[in-house]
């Protein structure tokens, strides 16, 4: 039994042997004639299949092969032109920022010297304001105190025309004014 399962194994008749073995049947073979026509057409299938299958099998496999090398080297290609572009991103999101930090720090300093200028001018407008405020208390003062002489010249008329009684003339008037002017000057200091 043992020797039918490998002869037919050996033809590849291990299906029949399989069926064989199950019913009990005994199918060892006993013609010699048979055998050797069966390895001669399993040797003939064999070269048939060697020459019309088995080479465009294999051709298509290796154009199969060389299809899916193709394809990988173009994905490997594919993902570094991927890498590169996203490095060339990374890079140009770099400047961005780079430029964007520089567009902030020149408008941080424009700023900086828009307030400095409107504070310089705001100085300057101060200190004029402040002159002029002082220029017109000289004013005032010159005027206050020329209006002032006027009055006690006016008034220092009349008491002395009150005193003397008699009329002072505008000559007369002019020397008094002026004397007491000058002993009024002295008196303030």
């Amino acid at each position: 039994m043992k020797k039918a399962v490998l002869y037919s194994s050996l033809l590849g008749l291990t299906p029949f042997a399989a069926m064989a073995a199950e019913g009990g049947v005994n199918v060892t073979p006993n013609n010699i004639g048979l055998i050797i026509w069966s390895i001669a057409t399993f040797a003939v299938m064999i070269i048939l299949l060697g020459k019309f299958a088995f080479k465009p099998i294999g051709e298509a496999l290796e154009r199969r092969g060389a299809t899916i090398k193709t394809q990988l080297d173009e994905a490997e290609k594919s993902r570094a032109e991927a890498k590169k572009l996203m490095e060339d991103y990374q890079k140009q999101i770099a400047e961005a920022r780079a430029e964007a930090a520089k567009v902030i720090e020149e408008a941080r300093q424009l700023g900086e010297k828009v307030r400095k200028d409107v504070v310089d001018k705001a100085n300057a407008e101060a200190s004029a304001v402040v002159s002029r405020a002082q220029e017109e208390i000289v004013r005032q003062k010159e005027k206050g105190i020329q209006e002032m002489k006027d009055t006690v010249a006016s008034l220092a008329v009349q008491i002395a025309g009150k005193v003397i009684e008699k009329e002072v003339n505008e000559a007369t008037h002019k020397v008094l004014v002026e004397n007491l002017i000058k002993d009024l000057a002295k008196v303030r200091k």
